[in-house]
């Protein structure tokens, strides 16, 4: 490779991490409208997984993907929905109902045909199986239905897979409250962020 095409490739994948890790940009669930939330996929951002979950917190509406019908995933009633995204390269366009959402599939954090504004999310780590969300989630069967409640305490969910000294050492140089430990998603965004560590903010916001 040439030197001005590797100066060009360097200059693109640091304006791409600048863009992705130290951007001033909170991360939040999307509100939509009569009080519904979609917890993922988020508007406007950038993913790189093929497949995922769409997750909607209120009443369940039509459901389309780039103008194709999809269903809601049978298993799962009450105020949490879910439906299954299977995706290709490209920009995707979710309809809710008749709120639409912009985001798109990228080959990597740079090569994606989204605005450079976007934001490249990373998703929480779920295991496999019909009900990955009982891992951290409070959940309950009603007539075979799959009912998610609110967060688990941490010492049922985060600390099942983060082992506390760990998490203690890590937390070193950072900013705490008291009774940190009791309270996680105050500072992490656990379905996804694109700050590292699934933060709410950017690091820098968080040290000492």
């Amino acid at each position: 490779m040439s030197f001005p095409r590797l100066l060009i490739g360097l200059c693109i994948w640091v304006t791409g991490w600048c863009c992705v890790w130290s951007a001033d940009f909170k991360a939040e669930p999307v509100q939509l409208s009569n009080g519904k939330i979609l917890v993922a996929p988020h508007a406007d951002s950038v993913v790189l997984v093929s497949r995922l979950w769409l997750i909607l917190r209120g009443e369940k509406e039509d459901l389309t993907l780039n103008g194709q019908p999809l269903k809601w995933n049978k298993r799962f009633e009450g105020d949490v929905h879910v439906a299954d995204l299977r995706l290709e390269i490209g920009m995707q366009r979710l309809k809710i109902g008749e709120e639409e959402v912009r985001f798109v599939l990228g080959r990597n954090e740079v090569d994606h045909s989204g605005p450079a504004e976007w934001q490249v999310y990373r998703l929480h780590n779920m295991k496999p199986g019909p009900n990955p969300c009982r891992e951290c989630h409070v959940c309950e069967k009603v007539e075979d239905k799959i009912h998610v409640g609110d967060l688990n305490p941490p010492q049922e969910a985060c600390f099942r897979c983060h082992e506390r000294d760990d998490i203690q050492k890590q937390h070193a140089n950072t900013r705490l409250e008291e009774n940190w430990m009791e309270s996680c998603s105050d500072c992490h965004f656990v379905h996804a962020s694109p700050h590292k560590y699934l933060l709410r903010q950017p690091r820098e916001q968080y040290l000492k």
